[in-house]
């Protein structure tokens, strides 16, 4: 996995894991990929945004939290999918 990819999964897991993420970390992120993975990338950064941006909402309604946190691990096993996918057209042979 490269590092652009990287952050951005490691970002994930730490929100995943409890923890909480300011706008300013996430414009610090910069990621590149091909295909359905940059695509992915795309749709979960969106995601963690939102995530950011509601963060006195999540933290008023737990349910509202647990809802969005749900949505991020579907977004990083999207991610885990198109990287999977895109390591074995790499490694397929010619």
């Amino acid at each position: 996995m490269n590092r652009d990819v990287k952050e951005v999964v490691g970002v994930l897991m730490h929100v995943l894991g409890g923890g909480e993420i300011l706008h300013d970390q996430l414009t610090e992120l910069s990621f590149e990929a091909d295909g359905e993975l940059q695509l992915a990338l795309n749709e979960a950064y969106i995601k963690l945004l939102e995530f950011a941006y509601d963060c006195e909402l999540r933290l008023g309604d737990p349910a509202l939290d647990r809802e969005m946190r749900s949505a991020l691990e579907k977004h990083l096993d999207r991610i885990v999918v198109a990287w999977d996918q895109q390591s074995r057209v790499k490694c397929a042979p010619v």
